[in-house]
C-alpha cells in the first residue's frame, strides 16, 4: 500500500483515484493498522462481507480492476503490487505494474494496456455461485459468536470455490498460528499452477 500512495502522490493532478478495499472479515481493528501504516491518502475501505471480490470474482489478493470514466471496466488483474517486497530471503510482489496503471491514467484508451485481462467468468451458474452466501452466512454467524457455525459455512464456501484463497485465507486469519502451514499446504497443492491469473499485456 506504501508502494500505492507513491503512485496515488504521482498521478494526483490526473483525474485518477484509488479506491483500495480490503477483504476482511476482521473489520477496521484488523485491516485499519495497515492503511494507517501506508499513511494512504486514498480511498481505503473495509470489506467485510468480501461483497467487491464476489462483485468482480476476485479470488486473491492484491488485485486491481481498471475502470475508465465511463464506469467500463478495462481489466482486471492478480498480483497487483506496486513494487517488490522482501521477506528475510522470501521476495514477492513487481515493479513492473505501476507503470502499467500509470501508462494507462496518461494515455486512457491509447495506452497499449488499456485492453488486458477483461472482467473474469463470474460462475453464475454453477455450484461455485453457492460459496458466496455460504461465506456470508459465515460472517453472520461470526458476528453473532457463533464461531462452529461459522467455520462450518466458511468450510462449505471453501468446498464450492476452492480456486478462492480469499475464502481461505480468511478462515485461516482466525487461527494465525495455523495459517502459514495451512498457506503452504495449499499452495504446494497447485503443482506449478500459477499462483495468480498471469497478467498480459506486460510489454508495449
Amino acid at each position: 500500500m506504501p508502494g500505492w500512495q507513491d503512485v496515488y502522490s504521482d498521478l494526483a493532478d490526473e483525474n485518477f483515484v484509488i479506491i483500495a478495499a480490503a477483504q476482511d472479515t476482521g473489520g477496521e481493528t484488523v485491516a485499519g493498522r495497515w492503511y494507517d501504516a501506508a499513511k494512504a491518502s486514498y480511498v481505503t475501505l473495509v470489506d467485510e462481507n468480501h461483497t467487491i471480490s464476489s462483485l468482480y470474482n476476485l479470488v486473491n489478493v492484491p488485485s486491481a480492476v481498471w475502470i475508465d470514466e465511463s464506469g467500463k471496466v478495462i481489466r482486471v488483474d492478480e498480483g497487483a503490487y506496486a513494487t517488490t517486497h522482501k521477506m528475510g530471503e522470501f521476495e514477492f510482489g513487481r515493479d513492473d505494474y505501476a507503470p502499467m496503471v500509470k501508462d494507462w491514467v496518461l494515455k486512457g484508451k491509447d495506452s497499449v494496456y488499456a485492453s488486458g485481462n477483461q472482467l473474469p467468468d463470474l460462475n453464475r451458474n454453477t455450484e461455485k455461485a453457492l460459496a458466496e452466501p455460504n461465506f456470508k452466512l459465515g460472517v453472520y454467524f461470526h458476528r453473532q459468536g457463533i464461531e462452529d457455525k461459522a467455520n462450518h459455512y466458511w468450510q462449505v464456501a471453501q468446498h464450492l470455490n476452492p480456486d478462492s484463497w480469499n475464502y481461505h485465507r480468511q478462515d485461516w486469519s482466525f487461527t494465525p498460528e495455523e495459517a502459514g502451514a495451512n498457506w503452504t499446504r495449499k499452495f504446494q497443492a497447485l503443482e506449478g499452477k500459477p499462483y495468480y491469473r498471469p497478467i498480459k499485456s506486460l510489454d508495449p
